[in-house]
């Protein structure tokens, strides 16, 4: 799908030497760390259709470069070396490349942003002493710096340095602390690749091979691809506007000459907005001239910029994880994360960050990842905690268990698994108890709250079992619960861990699916409006977040013809037994109503609601269970115009059909 783009940055060409031809891809470089234990590929740029030799540790391999000059081979599978060796390449009829001190061992690629990008001199004055004690001697260390680009490229200037006490200083604390400990526990090399940016939203790291498959993106993956350079989506459109600029050269060259006015230049195709913060441009320039260098694993930092988008960021983790992985071509890579520690970010957004650590836990459901949770080491004054040498451990405890077999590790804090309502109250089971539960300050365990079909939470008391495998909640203001929350604020910084230490993750028996309601059926599903937005609303009515802002929210346009409709496509016809949908705080939406078809024509209304004024409010139409492809909101009529929105926009945060 890609056309690689082959320029080479001139700093590579000045950094060998001149007699040499042959150019080779950025992290193959003095000092550096190859992987151990896998295929090894080696890549650059020579002279076209000339014959290139790689060799290292008493292997030889050749190949051809190809019509364009690029050339690609792999090493062999090797082991650990901590043996300074020379890796050499060589293009025929020309003196070799050397390229020296290469050592054999692990490499992990550590991004995100400013918390993945704070530096040891940053840390806390325990974590700086600790890297101030000496060299790391197995360790390596490589910084991309900071450069944008909406088209792929295939170098950076970058370079391997020891791992010491001075370069460690401006070094990402957490790929540092994470790869100091490797190498104490494993023995071995290990090679840390740095490339983060912060306030970096994780749109601009993605890979869009990656959006493939993943329906809560499908939309946004066309999109995407229609604005970005390399791909025939946009390139094939990019051939025409050439053309019609030459066409349009011609004709205002004759209308000047003739003395009159030139017609109007025809319009470039639109491209992602290039940023840290926007659609594109981190992944083309910081991470795509690393790939396919062989690595273990991946460290991911990020989200405080997506913070308020709820599930879909699983969707965009997923997209993140699988084009990060095809790029190096590793299916099974570890993908390690750290959950957001809780801060204040303002108070109305009390549930938003609850929600994207839900998000993240989620992100636990694709192989071969881990998740650090940190809600006992954060400050909420802070958005930056200083404590990156425990962030760092707890990453490392996943690796250690799960990549390289340490059988003896509790690698996380306990996190929800299930819940009964039982006649003592709401007994709630957990995964990764290790010795069992705890709690840090010997406290009964805080920050839970139950409710009943109310949905009023009230705080509850909370007791561990006697095998420390359970909590049993209970409230004397909540006779009949039958839902619970724990740690569900932004501020939450609860007491619960295992006996290792380790601290419990927040979650919502109840979000963001109330099983009371059945199997969601419509999440990510098509759906089509009478009357299209073209601000960028006409997205995100399934995408299962209910937010006030695009791409997250619907919103029809804002012509004043009504009623206006937008119908979701589930597919085929499915049994459906309820239906919730609800407006923002946003816009002047009154009247709603829901219907269901199963041919699309013929539609039966099941439920309407009447919402109040400038209040994010969900309402439910339940009804007998009835076959229907089709889901459609009809926007009835509007209140006078109650903000900056014209009165004339339709808004719906999000609709869900649930079969029995």
């Amino acid at each position: 799908m890609f056309k690689p783009n082959t320029r080479w940055l001139a700093l590579l060409l000045v950094t060998q030497p001149l007699a040499a031809e042959v150019v080779i891809a950025p992290l193959f470089q003095n000092g550096g760390v190859l992987q151990r234990e896998k295929p090894v590929p080696v890549w650059g740029h020579a002279s076209a259709s000339k014959k290139v030799t790689v060799a290292f540790g008493g292997q030889t391999k050749t190949t051809t470069a190809d019509a364009a000059g690029r050339w690609q081979v792999a090493l062999d599978s090797m082991p650990a070396s901590a043996e300074s060796r020379t890796l050499s390449v060589t293009e025929d009829g020309s003196p070799s490349l050397k390229i020296k001190d290469i050592l054999v061992g692990e490499v992990w690629l550590g991004s995100g942003q400013s918390n993945m990008e704070f530096k040891v001199g940053q840390t806390r004055k325990e974590d700086q002493d600790i890297a101030a004690t000496g060299p790391v001697p197995l360790m390596r260390l490589f910084q991309v710096p900071k450069t944008l680009s909406n088209v792929r490229q295939d170098s950076v200037p970058a370079s391997w340095t020891a791992a010491t006490p001075e370069t460690a200083k401006d070094f990402s604390a957490v790929a540092y602390f994470f790869g100091k400990q490797l190498t104490e526990e494993l023995k071995v090399p290990v090679g840390m690749i740095h490339s983060s940016w912060g306030g970096s939203r994780i749109e601009p790291w993605w890979a869009e091979e990656g959006l493939e498959g993943i329906d809560e993106l499908a939309q946004m993956h066309k999109d995407r691809l229609a604005k970005s350079p390399g791909f025939p989506e946009y390139d094939q459109p990019y051939r025409k506007y050439v053309s019609a600029i030459r066409d349009w050269a011609d004709a205002a060259g004759k209308a000047l000459d003739s003395g009159n006015k030139a017609p109007e230049m025809p319009a470039a195709p639109e491209v992602l907005k290039l940023g840290s913060g926007a659609e594109t441009g981190t992944y083309q320039a910081m991470i795509h001239p690393l790939a396919p260098y062989a690595l273990r694993g991946f460290l991911w930092y990020q989200g405080e910029s997506n913070n308020g988008e709820g599930m879909l960021y699983t969707a965009k983790m997923k997209a993140l994880i699988a084009g990060w992985r095809k790029s190096f071509g590793a299916p099974e890579a570890p993908f390690l994360f750290v959950q957001l520690a809780p801060y204040n970010y303002g108070d109305n957004r009390t549930f938003d960050i609850p929600c994207i650590w839900w998000a993240q836990q989620e992100t636990l459901k694709v192989p071969h990842t881990g998740m650090a949770v940190i809600n006992d080491i954060g400050n909420v004054k802070n958005i930056h905690p200083t404590n990156k040498g425990e962030v760092a451990r707890r990453l490392a405890l996943w690796a250690l268990a799960d990549t390289y077999g340490k059988t003896d590790i509790v690698k996380s804090g306990p996190l929800f698994s299930k819940y009964k309502v039982t006649d003592a109250g709401l007994a709630i089971g957990f995964d990764h108890i290790g010795g069992g539960l705890t709690t840090r300050d010997g406290k009964p365990p805080t920050l839970f709250e139950i409710a009943g079909s109310d949905e009023v939470y009230q705080p509850a008391d909370a007791k561990i079992s006697a095998d420390g495998k359970s909590i049993l909640l209970t409230s004397a203001s909540v006779p009949k619960p039958d839902r619970a929350r724990f740690a569900w604020s932004q501020l939450a910084e609860p007491n619960l861990m295992n006996k290792e230490g380790l601290p419990a993750g927040a979650f919502n028996t109840h979000w963001p699916v109330d099983p009371t309601l059945g199997h969601k059926i419509s999440g990510g599903k098509p759906f089509k409006s009478s009357n299209p937005n073209t601000h960028g609303w006409d997205t995100g009515l399934t995408d299962g977040n209910w937010t006030d802002f695009a791409p997250s929210c619907y919103a029809t346009d804002e012509t004043p013809n009504f009623p206006k409709t937008a119908t979701v496509d589930l597919g085929s016809s499915q049994t459906i037994k309820t239906i919730v949908y609800g407006t923002p705080n946003v816009g002047s939406t009154k009247t709603v109503a829901v219907s269901i078809s199963e041919d699309g024509e013929k539609f039966t209304e099941v439920g309407r609601t009447e919402f109040p004024m400038k209040k994010a409010t969900k309402a439910k139409a339940s009804f007998e269970p009835a076959k229907a492809r089709f889901i459609r909101a009809t926007f009835v009529d509007t209140y006078p115009q109650q903000d900056n929105y014209d009165r004339n926009f339709g808004f719906l945060s999000e609709i869900e059909a649930y079969a029995p």
